[in-house]
């Protein structure tokens, strides 16, 4: 059987060995939060936030962004439909709802026209997804927040280095969160970040994030309610190496889809997702929608990939199906999304002859 051709995986260079090392060298004693504080001051400076706190997953730092935006049973946040279920789950541990909403279909982002006939006196917040790497419509999304006066959550897990208007992702809304996740474009095996702007949110996540221990009046005093979602310094030390390489990465995966997309272009039915004009996607994972055309099933496709030993997504089910979340509205992009969407292999090991052979296969399947 021919090799397989992984979905994602990272890019780890000697850069990465050396900052590891140092971890387990020097990251403990008086230096046990070194590289962590390193990196939440890097990723901080590269984003353009005040402020940032390191976590275990992205999964923790959304959950927390809705924590110290006081979110509570009765209250509605607007969310996407298309997604890692973890999105609308953060919502959901609160007691909040999440209403879900259809995607844009160029982007497979939210769509802003969605928020706005979605929104009532109950909704709070826009949890928002930068969906595979490409920009959500920032500058619409917050217009209507500032409109109705509502806060924003920016899901940005796979979306390090990507921008809208010349403006990193996750530096726009009252949060923006970040993944570390193995199958991310910066990776950790697990990972997350928090950042934010406002100083109060900074501080209260910070008492979240710690357990609420403020050592009021002892040693380990805790004052409220706290969650332990800290980033080990390990993990903040290969973090901290990818980080510094994120142009690279970015670079890295932007050839990769520019790739699938000079071989699959003069296909007929093929729509690859793009960024729009004014932004930048880090596309970390290369996507397409199969239109009314092509009459192969896309399960097929990808099971013939399976069969070649290509790893390859089908498009997120509709989180708006699931038992344990609510269905308010039909959402027929996202549902399209759903079952004629691919997302293609792209990991750092990817060769170009591994690119043109998933193509040779696409079209083969396409074609037959």
């Amino acid at each position: 059987m021919r090799k397989k051709i992984p979905f994602a995986g990272p890019s780890i260079t000697q850069k990465e060995i050396d900052y590891v090392i140092d971890g387990v060298k020097n990251g403990f004693y008086e230096t046990f939060n070194m590289h962590v504080e390193k990196l939440e001051t890097e990723i901080s400076d590269y984003c353009g936030t005040e402020y940032a706190i390191a976590t275990h997953t992205c999964t923790l730092a959304m959950h927390l962004a809705c924590l110290c935006l006081d979110l509570k049973e009765d209250d509605e946040v607007i969310c996407t439909d298309f997604s890692w279920v973890a999105t609308a789950y953060a919502i959901s541990y609160t007691g909040a709802t999440p209403i879900l909403v259809d995607i844009d279909p160029d982007t497979w982002c939210i769509d802003p026209k969605k928020i706005k006939s979605a929104i009532t006196n109950k909704t709070k917040a826009i949890m928002l997804v930068h969906s595979f790497g490409v920009p959500a419509k920032m500058d619409e999304i917050m217009a209507i927040a500032k409109e109705y006066n509502l806060k924003v959550i920016e899901d940005a897990a796979p979306s390090l280095g990507a921008e809208f208007n010349g403006k990193k992702v996750g530096s726009f809304g009252d949060f923006g969160c970040f993944s570390f996740h193995g199958a991310k474009i910066a990776v950790t095996g697990e990972g997350g970040m928090l950042l934010t702007n406002n100083k109060k949110l900074y501080e209260k996540a910070r008492l979240f994030v710690a357990m609420g221990r403020t050592d009021r009046k002892a040693v380990f005093w805790s004052d409220s309610i706290g969650y332990q979602y800290t980033m080990g310094n390990l993990t903040a030390a290969l973090a901290l190496a990818q980080v510094q390489r994120i142009e690279e990465l970015v670079s890295m995966k932007r050839s990769i889809f520019d790739r699938y997309e000079k071989n699959l272009s003069g296909i007929e039915g093929i729509k690859m997702i793009k960024e729009k004009e004014n932004t930048r996607a880090n596309y970390c994972y290369p996507s397409l929608l199969l239109q009314p055309s092509i009459k192969t099933n896309r399960d097929d496709i990808l099971k013939h990939f399976k069969e070649n030993n290509i790893h390859a997504r089908p498009g997120f089910p509709r989180m708006s199906e699931f038992p344990s979340l609510k269905k308010t509205y039909e959402n027929p992009v996202a549902e399209m999304a759903e079952k004629r969407g691919i997302s293609l292999p792209s990991a750092a090991n990817i060769t170009n002859n591994d690119i043109d052979f998933v193509c040779e296969r696409l079209i083969y399947m396409i074609k037959n």
